[in-house]
This record gives C-alpha cells, sequence and structure tokens, in this order.
C-alpha cells in the first residue's frame, strides 16, 4: 500500500482510513502473509497535503500496523518508514 489519494473536498471524513482498511481486505482475501506501507512519519505534525499521499504513520498505526523499518526516503520534510500488517 503506497499510495492513498482522496479529492480536495472530501477529505477529513475517513475515506483514507475506509481504503486502507479495503487494502487489507484484499490482501486477506488472497492470502497474503502480511501488507506494508511506507507512510510518512510526521510526529503530529502539519503535513502538506500534496506529501501526505503516501499516507501517515498514525494512519496505518490505527489500522493495526507496526513500524518495521525506517527508511532513507523523505516526502514533504518527513522521514518515511516501512509499516507491515501480519496477516497469518
Amino acid at each position: 500500500m503506497w499510495c492513498i489519494r482522496v479529492r480536495a473536498g472530501h477529505r477529513g471524513q475517513g475515506i483514507s482510513h475506509a481504503l486502507l482498511a479495503g487494502a487489507v481486505d484484499f490482501a486477506r482475501g488472497y492470502a497474503a502473509p502480511a501488507i506494508e506501507g511506507y507512510p510518512l512519519d510526521n510526529g503530529g505534525a502539519k503535513a502538506d497535503r500534496t506529501a501526505a499521499y503516501v499516507g501517515t504513520r498514525s494512519l496505518f498505526e490505527r489500522a493495526g500496523f507496526m513500524k518495521a523499518a525506517d527508511t532513507d526516503s523523505v516526502v514533504g520534510g518527513f522521514p518515511r518508514v516501512l509499516m507491515r500488517l501480519d496477516l497469518r
């Protein structure tokens, strides 16, 4: 799961949460052992919406994902982390 895009005017309604939950359900449906994402770790700071298309660490944590590793990638001034949800 590397991109979550919600059109302006529809943000703040929980759509990102539903999209992430749908991706998890889809992966489970195909017996995937895990699903991963690479969100930015903004630590609760305001992130530019053009950078937040990758999702935020807190979004993934609320869906049960755990931080698996740091990365060298930076989006919008924030580091990206590898988040993983074990589906076994």
